[in-house]
């Protein structure tokens, strides 16, 4: 402090000073208890989502238990021999169909995603890469016949979809 300050105005400031931390001390006091609160709340909510979870996580596991005992055991899906000739005549039509085989009923798929398949799968018994408008006319030619359903219509910027199932 200065020394220019009268010993009145000192007083004054000191005053304002303690009753300033009084207020801020009880302030402080009333949060600290407000958070122990708080904390005790928190703290049994917790203990009781943890009881539940792991409860949960029993019981599914249980349940999983059952219907892999339940499923019927499948005879092992074989494999097919992407090897085998195609033949002559439409050999892209038997490696779309083929490729078809192996998608879900629901599964959406596009003459660049079959396109892609057709080349990890037969790629290097082709002479040429296989064009994707041609595998995009071949699955309209199939959607117009029934065979595959179109889901959206190609346009110049997005291709068309198709799902099984006529």
């Amino acid at each position: 402090m200065s020394s220019n300050l009268s010993v009145a105005q000192m007083l004054a400031q000191l005053e304002t000073k303690v009753a300033h931390h009084k207020e801020r001390q009880a302030f402080h006091a009333q949060q600290e208890v407000h958070h122990r609160d708080q904390s005790v709340l928190h703290a049994t909510e917790l203990a009781l989502a943890i009881e539940r979870l792991e409860a949960f996580r029993t019981a599914s596991a249980a349940a999983g238990e059952i219907l892999d005992r339940s499923r019927p055991l499948a005879a092992p899906a074989v494999p097919q021999n992407d090897d085998e000739d195609l033949g002559r005549g439409r050999p892209l039509s038997r490696m779309i169909s083929r490729v078809l085989e192996d998608k879900a009923p629901n599964q959406t798929f596009g003459a660049n995603g079959v396109t892609d398949e057709i080349h990890k799968r037969w790629g290097a018994k082709l002479r040429k890469r296989v064009d994707p408008r041609t595998v995009s006319a071949t699955l309209r030619r199939w959607a117009a016949a029934g065979h595959i359903r179109c889901t959206r219509e190609g346009r110049a910027h997005y291709e068309g979809l198709y799902v099984k199932g006529g």
